[in-house]
């Protein structure tokens, strides 16, 4: 019964956004969006608290409340972790650990709507501007960034280069938005009528449609060593995606990793991207 329910819930918003959409374009669009951008969980859980507590914490203004940013210091080069959808900074434990044995300067955020952090809503625009902020503040020599945490620091990068930004590593990142927005479509079955009122409401708000937002237009103005990780066997964003943005960023490097799936926090994983950042 309860798959049942799992499968039969998204479809009955598809239906209800279609029936609103005969009544209110802009309603059904708004709220296909809303729908979208709450995040089913990503909270900080028991279990992790306790590592999150082992770093010196700060808050931050953003448009809906505030942000959390943690601080573990060192008096190495600084870097900057950015984490996914659905996700906060303890998935970032693992490769924490080894930056700290090599005395890094590590800062990392909940993204709005995750971890720590206020907010009931989460987009990529939204999050890159958070992403502005910090590494603003703390002037990171490195950024490392997991799937959609990725697609908002190249894009925010794109926006605003920063030029004592040395190296990003960008792991499991989505290319086109065009193929998570039909991915939701195709979850949820509203219509294209639906679909088309909520790529209008995009550009109203955010200044792009679907089909413009990708991270391959805007890595080409990412101009610094890079590398780039994806798993083949990826079921939460195609592998081609890698390959994608990996064609317009001047100085790519990319590794097709054989664990982790999408969320890429194995050891194999953790080698690579310390043996990347310990290149000249």
């Amino acid at each position: 019964m309860k798959k049942l329910l799992q499968k039969a819930i998204p479809k009955l918003y598809g239906f209800y956004f279609n029936m609103l959409h005969l009544i209110s374009k802009e309603k059904a669009a708004a709220l296909a969006l809303r729908v979208f951008s709450i995040p089913r969980k990503g909270k900080v859980l028991d279990h992790q608290a306790a590592f999150l507590s082992t770093a010196r914490t700060q808050q931050i203004a953003f448009e809906d409340g505030l942000f959390m940013i943690y601080h573990w210091k060192g008096t190495g080069p600084t870097v900057l972790l950015n984490h996914g959808w659905e996700s906060n900074s303890f998935r970032w434990k693992y490769l924490i650990e080894p930056l700290q044995k090599l005395d890094y300067n590590i800062i990392s955020i909940d993204a709005p709507a995750h971890g720590n952090s206020d907010g009931s809503l989460f987009t990529a625009v939204i999050y890159s501007r958070i992403i502005k902020t910090t590494i603003e503040l703390y002037k990171p020599q490195i950024v490392i960034a997991h799937s959609v945490g990725a697609l908002a620091t190249i894009f925010q990068e794109s926006s605003n280069r920063h030029d004592f930004i040395e190296k990003f590593v960008f792991l499991g990142s989505p290319n086109r938005l065009e193929v998570i927005m039909r991915g939701y479509q195709s979850l949820v079955s509203f219509n294209d009528s639906v679909y088309e009122s909520l790529n209008a409401l995009l550009k109203n708000k955010f200044g792009y449609y679907i089909e413009d937002f990708s991270a391959a237009k805007f890595a080409k103005k990412i101009d610094v060593p890079s590398l780039i990780v994806h798993h083949p066997d990826d079921l939460i964003v195609p592998f081609e995606a890698m390959g994608e943005i990996a064609a317009t960023m001047p100085q790519a490097t990319t590794y097709s990793s054989q664990t982790g799936g999408h969320s890429l926090y194995t050891q194999e994983v953790i080698d690579q991207v310390m043996k990347f950042l310990e290149k000249s």
